[in-house]
């Protein structure tokens, strides 16, 4: 057993980033989702366009041009590009936050695929 004879000036902070289970990858598409809860706001407007900024296993970043509340449910559909099938996932939004182009939303998607 090894026990510190003295502590470090500064120990680094752990970021969002260093706790991801997935990597990144930066992604450039629109792609469409539907709300699926049932709250006024997401009955009135159902559809919403997405501009996606990153995806993972995990979840995505993207950009929306309409507030979501933190834990409504998606379906975001993915569409066929090239030679690459088109998908759907399901997740939940964790933030949203307002930006400069609209309001800018995290999803984590859920581990197991809809019945």
């Amino acid at each position: 057993m090894v026990a510190l004879l003295k502590m470090p000036a500064h120990l680094p902070e752990e970021s969002w980033a260093d706790r991801r289970m997935f990597p990144r990858k930066e992604f450039h598409a629109t792609v469409q989702g539907h709300r699926m809860d049932h709250t006024i706001e997401a009955r009135q407007m159902p559809r919403l366009s997405l501009m996606l900024r990153d995806l993972s296993l995990g979840g995505l970043s993207a950009i929306s041009d309409r507030p979501l509340s933190r834990g409504e449910h998606l379906s975001v559909s993915f569409p066929q590009e090239g030679m690459l099938r088109g998908w759907d996932a399901f997740g939940r939004v964790i933030r949203c936050d307002p930006s400069g182009m609209g309001y800018r939303v995290a999803v984590e998607f859920d581990p197991l695929p809809a019945a």
